[in-house]
C-alpha cells in the first residue's frame, strides 16, 4: 500500500525546558529536548523517544514473546539505542543525522502512531497486571526505572497499552504452534492503513 506523502518542516524546531528556582530572578536551563516528528497534535521530542527505548527494553526483559518486539524486531531496539547515543548537538548536524536515519525514523513514525492508536482505545491496564508486571521486573531483573511508587511509569503504562491492544485485536488469530509471523503481515496492514489515517510531519 503506498505511504502517505510526508510534509516536511523547513525549520528546525528546538524547545528548551526551563526551571525557575525559587528567589532568582534568572532561568537556569536544565535540560533542552528536540522536536523530532508531530503525529497529528502530539509533538514527539527526543526526550520521548529516549523515555520509550527505556520502556522497550524493560517490556523485552519482562516479556520475551512480547507483539511489539516481535513486531518491530530486536534489531529496532539496538538500532535506537545507537541513534540516541550518537545524535549530534549542532543544528546542521542534526538535519544531515535525521536524514540519514529515515529508515529508523520510519519505524519511529509507525511505533508513536499505534502507541497514539492504543492509548486513543482506552485499554485498561489492571491493577493485578501491574503488579505482576513489577514483580517480574524485580524477578527478571530488568530496569526498574519503569516502576514508580506503587504502580508503573506514565509512559510504560501507556506501552502496555499498545501491547495489550495489539494482543487482544491478534492474539486470536495465532493458532496453536503457530508462529508471530502468521499474523505479522495483519499487523502490518493495520499500520500502513494507520500511518494514512494519522497525519504527521518531520522536523528536520
Amino acid at each position: 500500500m503506498k505511504l502517505l506523502s510526508i510534509k516536511i518542516s523547513p525549520i528546525l524546531k528546538l524547545v528548551l525546558l526551563y526551571s525557575l528556582f525559587v528567589g532568582g530572578s534568572n532561568a537556569t536551563v536544565v535540560s533542552s529536548d528536540r522536536f523530532i516528528i508531530k503525529i497529528l497534535d502530539r509533538t514527539v521530542s527526543f526526550q520521548d523517544i529516549n523515555y520509550q527505548l527505556r520502556n522497550i527494553e524493560a517490556l523485552n526483559c519482562i516479556y520475551d514473546d512480547s507483539y511489539i518486539v516481535q513486531f518491530f524486531e530486536k534489531k529496532f531496539i539496538s538500532t535506537l539505542r545507537d541513534f540516541i547515543k550518537n545524535f549530534p548537538s549542532e543544528d546542521e548536524e542534526v538535519r544531515r543525522y535525521l536524514h540519514s536515519n529515515e529508515n529508523l525514523l520510519k519505524q519511529l513514525r509507525y511505533f508513536f502512531k499505534i502507541l497514539r492508536y492504543s492509548e486513543d482505545q482506552k485499554t485498561d491496564v489492571s491493577g493485578n497486571l501491574k503488579n505482576l508486571i513489577r514483580e517480574s521486573t524485580r524477578e527478571n531483573k530488568c530496569n526498574t526505572d519503569v516502576l514508580y511508587k506503587n504502580t508503573l511509569k506514565t509512559n510504560f503504562i501507556a506501552l502496555m497499552e499498545m501491547e495489550l491492544y495489539l494482543r487482544s485485536r491478534y492474539g486470536g488469530q495465532l493458532k496453536n504452534n503457530s508462529s508471530f509471523d502468521s499474523i505479522k503481515s495483519s499487523i502490518e496492514l493495520f499500520v500502513e492503513s494507520l500511518d494514512k489515517q494519522f497525519s504527521h510531519e518531520y522536523y528536520w
